[in-house]
């Protein structure tokens, strides 16, 4: 079967939108939302006000618009929090390897769990350092022309939070332990919420929809426990992460003030939909926002 569709002009698109009963108020700011913004980036927040291919009575071009917004600012927001755990994680991963076997410990196999492909990591190592602009890099390269690799604070300050989530499953599991410990979660669980954040970052950095996707990869969560006394009742939809990053901003930044913007973000824009997410009546009112 071969594609039947045609591109549209600005104008087609709107006028289809409007045959479709989208109720379209300024006729001028949606062509320019649809010339910068796109049909097809949109079409994806028009699927909670239709009914097959149609909107549904009353629904206005700035429901469509509130939705893109809040969820355009709520990847804004699953950044800023990323950013501080990736840096800790960062932080805690250098401090055990050269502290357990010295500043180019990172570079020898026999370091890692057999399972790890070490040799995978080196190769993508070795394109960071060989493409590092940093004037750290430059400047050890130019003292010590003896060594082959930089240290390793200096090396995992170079990796992608995907590689540094890669690094941490392959330490030894003492190691790994002791890094989770902190989370109060088994090491095992706390290397998929690493990966699982790593996928996260990669939908947000590349201004993907999130408000109501189904996570390629999802977190395991352990048991119920002291310290772990969340109920979530689906580990592949966004209210997962959001426990997540605040079960784990509570150790990396309890000072901070996410939670407050999270929910001044929901605050803003009360007529989004939290089923798609997940999200249960009443979630701010659990432990784990508190």
């Amino acid at each position: 079967m071969h594609y039947p569709k045609r591109a549209l002009s600005y104008s087609d698109q709107l006028a289809q939108l409007q045959r479709r009963g989208l109720q379209v108020d300024d006729p001028v700011r949606a062509l320019h939302w649809l010339q910068h913004v796109s049909y097809y980036r949109l079409s994806a927040y028009f699927l909670p006000f239709k009914d097959s291919e149609d909107f549904r009575p009353g629904t206005e071009f700035d429901d469509v618009a509130g939705l893109y917004i809040f969820d355009r600012k709520l990847r804004l927001l699953l950044l800023d929090a990323i950013e501080r755990i990736e840096v800790a994680l960062r932080t805690a991963i250098t401090y055990e390897i050269g502290h357990a076997y010295g500043p180019f410990g990172h570079t020898d196999s026999a370091n890692f769990s057999p399972r790890f492909n070490h040799a995978k990591f080196m190769e993508e190592l070795g394109k960071e350092e060989r493409r590092a602009k940093e004037t750290f890099a430059a400047h050890f390269r130019r003292k010590y022309t003896a060594e082959p690799h930089l240290p390793v604070w200096m090396a995992t300050e170079l990796l992608s939070f995907g590689t540094v989530s890669m690094l941490y499953g392959g330490l030894a599991p003492a190691i790994k332990r002791r890094i989770a410990s902190k989370y109060g979660i088994p090491d095992s669980h706390f290397a998929s919420w690493m990966h699982a954040l790593s996928y996260v970052r990669n939908v947000c950095a590349h201004h993907k929809r999130l408000w109501n996707r189904q996570m390629g990869i999802k977190p395991q969560l352990p048991s119920r426990s002291t310290a772990w006394p969340h109920d979530v009742l689906d580990n592949g939809r966004l209210y997962c992460i959001l426990v997540v990053l605040q079960h784990m901003l509570k150790v990396v930044s309890p000072r901070c003030h996410w939670r407050d913007r999270l929910f001044e973000l929901f605050d803003m824009h009360p007529n989004v939909p939290l089923t798609a997410m997940q999200i249960p009546n009443g979630w701010r009112t659990k432990a784990i926002w508190r």
